[in-house]
C-alpha cells in the first residue's frame, strides 16, 4: 500500500515526498502504518528490529502480532472504537503498555499516534519506543525509596527507644529496672534471640549476669561458673566472637536445648573501669555490620550510664551526674543525630533525580523529609532534657514547636500550634508547661488516633494557659487510674508551680488539656 502514503505525482512534491519516506526510515523511533482492518501496511527498519522481525514478515499481518496474546482480544476492540472517532494520542499518555517479539518475549514501551485519510483510506500511524531501560531505572529508585523509608522508620524507631531509655534513666527506678529495659530494647532493635549484662568481679570470682531476656541471668551464670575459667577469660571468651566473625563451625552456647551460634558483645566502661558487657546471642550464625556495632554500642553505653548513674546516687555526686548526661548528650549529638540530617540531605536531593516518575514517588519522598525531620526534633529534645541549663534558656515557644514537630514526625498527622503573646515565663513554669505539653502529646501520638490537633498557649508577664486539644478517640475519665496516660505526672508538674490543670475527654469525643497558671501576686485574668 505504498501509494496510499505517498505523497502526490507533482515533481516538486514527488521528491519531497521521497525525502520524507527516507526520513522515517532512518528514524531512530519505531513507525508502523496500518489500515481500518488492522493489517500492517509499512514498518521501518527500526520497528522490526524492535520486534525482532524481517520488515517483509510484517507486511499485511495484523498490527496485534505486535501485541502479547492476553492483550490481543481487547486491542481490536479499542482499534474499532479509535476508527469510529480517531485522535491523536501523544507518547508518554500514563498507558502501561508492552510490545511482543518474535520470539515471545516482552518488553515495555509507549505508543504514539496520529492518523489521516487518503481517499476513504483510514491510516493510522504508530510510534513505539522501547522503554526498558527507563522502567528498570524507575524500579531501581523505588527500590532504593522503599530501603530509605524502612532506613529512616528503623531509625525513628531508634530515636523512640532512646527517648524511652533516657526517661527512665531520669527517673527514679531501681537500677535492676532500668538494666532490663535495656537488654530488652537491645533485643528488639538489634533482632537478637536473647541478652544479658554481665558483670566483672575481682580475686578470680565468676561472672554474675544482672539482668537478661531470652535467657535468664540466674542461667547464664551458671553455665559460665561451670566452665571453671577465671572471671577475666571468661570475659574473653565472652568477647570471642567480635563483630565480623558471627559464624561459628560450633555452637557458643546451649541453653535449654537451643544452640546459639552467634554473639555480640560490648564492653561496659566506667571511666576507667571495665564494669562488665553488654551480649547479644543468636541462634544462626550471622556477620554484623558497622550500624548494627554502632547501635549496640549505643546500648552499651546507656547500660553503663545507668550502672554509673546508680553508682552516684549512693555518693550522691549529683555534678558528677549532670557531666556524665552532657557527655552522652554529645554523643548522641555527634551520632543518631548527624546521621538522620544526612538522610534528611539525602531525602531532599531525591526528589530533583527524579525525572519522570509518578506523583506517587514524589509524595513518599515528602513522606521521607517529614519522618527525618521529626526525627531530628526528637533527638533536639532529648539534648535538651538532658542539658537542664539549655532547657531554662530556649523559651517556650521554641520548646512547644520542637515538642510539635517530633510529635508530628511520629504520628504523621497535622499539629496546629498557636500563641498568643510573648512573655519570659519563670524557669520553673517553663518547665513545668514543657513536661506537660510533652506528656500530653506523646498521648496523642501513642493513644488517641487522632486526624488533627490544636496546641494554643496564651502567656503574658503575669499569667498563662496551655491547651492541647485533639479529635480523636477519647477516653473515659472515671476508669482511668492517674497512674495511666501520666496524669499523676502532670498534676504533679501542675502543682509544683501552683497551676490547674483541667482534663476533659469523652469516648468518641476527643480529648483536651488544659494548664493554667497565675503569677500569685496578680490580679486574676
Amino acid at each position: 500500500m505504498p501509494e496510499l502514503l505517498a505523497p502526490s505525482s507533482a515533481k516538486t512534491e514527488d521528491r519531497l515526498g521521497r525525502f520524507l519516506w527516507r526520513l522515517i526510515e532512518a528514524s531512530p523511533v519505531a513507525v508502523v502504518a496500518v489500515d481500518q482492518a488492522g493489517a500492517i501496511l509499512y514498518a521501518n527498519q527500526k520497528l522490526a528490529d524492535m520486534f525482532q522481525y524481517q520488515v517483509s514478515e510484517l507486511m499485511g499481518k495484523p498490527v496485534e502480532i505486535l501485541l502479547p496474546e492476553r492483550y490481543r482480544s481487547d486491542h481490536r476492540v479499542y482499534r474499532q472504537l479509535f476508527s469510529e472517532n480517531p485522535h491523536t494520542r501523544p507518547m508518554g499518555s500514563g498507558l502501561d503498555l508492552a510490545g511482543r517479539r518474535s520470539d515471545g518475549s516482552e518488553f515495555p514501551v509507549e505508543v504514539g499516534l496520529s492518523y489521516f485519510r487518503s481517499g476513504d483510506v483510514l491510516i493510522v500511524l504508530g510510534s513505539i519506543t522501547d522503554i526498558t531501560r527507563r522502567k528498570q531505572t524507575e524500579e531501581i529508585l523505588e527500590r532504593r525509596v522503599e530501603e530509605r523509608t524502612r532506613e529512616i522508620e528503623r531509625r525513628r524507631r531508634v530515636a523512640d527507644s532512646l527517648r524511652d531509655i533516657l526517661r527512665v534513666l531520669n527517673s527514679n527506678r531501681s537500677l535492676q529496672e532500668i538494666l532490663d529495659i535495656i537488654v530488652a530494647q537491645a533485643r528488639e532493635l538489634l533482632r537478637a534471640d536473647a541478652s544479658a549484662i554481665y558483670q566483672l568481679h575481682e580475686d578470680d570470682q565468676p561472672l554474675s549476669f544482672q539482668a537478661g531476656v531470652g535467657i535468664s541471668p540466674a542461667q547464664l551464670t551458671a553455665i559460665y561458673a561451670a566452665s571453671g575459667l577465671p572471671a577475666v577469660d571468661a570475659s574473653r571468651r565472652l568477647a570471642g566472637a567480635m563483630p565480623g566473625n558471627g559464624a561459628h563451625d560450633a555452637p557458643l552456647l546451649h541453653v535449654d536445648g537451643h544452640d546459639y551460634c552467634a554473639q555480640l558483645a560490648v564492653p561496659l566502661k566506667l571511666k576507667d573501669e571495665l564494669y562488665g558487657g553488654l551480649m547479644l546471642y543468636y541462634l544462626e550464625p550471622r556477620k554484623f555490620s558497622a550500624e548494627e556495632i554502632e547501635l549496640a554500642v549505643m546500648f552499651g553505653d546507656q547500660a553503663a550510664l545507668a550502672i554509673e548513674n546508680a553508682r552516684l546516687r549512693v555518693q550522691a555526686e549529683r555534678v558528677a551526674v549532670a557531666a556524665e548526661r552532657n557527655r552522652i548528650a554529645r554523643d548522641l549529638h555527634d551520632s543518631v543525630t548527624q546521621t538522620l540530617f544526612s538522610a534528611s540531605l539525602i531525602a531532599e536531593v531525591l526528589p530533583r533525580l527524579v525525572q519522570r516518575q509518578p506523583d506517587e514517588s514524589i509524595r513518599r519522598l515528602e513522606e521521607l523529609r517529614q519522618l527525618t525531620r521529626g526525627a531530628l526534633a526528637e533527638m533536639r529534645t532529648l539534648l535538651l532534657e538532658l542539658r537542664p541549663a539549655t532547657l531554662m534558656e530556649v523559651s517556650i515557644e521554641e520548646l512547644l514547636r520542637q515538642l510539635i514537630e517530633a510529635a508530628r514526625g511520629r504520628a504523621r498527622i497535622p499539629i496546629e500550634l498557636s500563641i498568643n503573646g510573648t512573655a519570659q515565663l519563670p524557669p520553673a513554669v517553663k518547665v513545668a508547661f514543657y513536661y506537660v505539653a510533652q506528656e500530653a502529646l506523646n498521648n496523642v501520638t501513642k493513644h488517641a488516633r487522632a486526624g488533627r490537633v490544636v496546641v494554643l498557649l496564651d502567656a503574658d508577664a503575669t499569667h498563662a494557659t496551655l491547651t492541647i486539644h485533639d479529635n480523636g478517640q477519647g477516653f473515659d475519665l472515671a476508669s482511668v487510674t492517674p497512674e495511666h496516660l501520666g496524669l499523676a505526672i502532670m498534676r504533679e508538674r501542675a502543682e509544683s508551680i501552683g497551676a490547674t490543670l483541667i482534663i476533659e475527654s469523652a469516648p468518641g469525643a476527643g480529648a483536651a488539656v488544659t494548664l493554667r497558671w497565675q503569677q500569685p501576686d496578680s490580679k486574676p485574668t
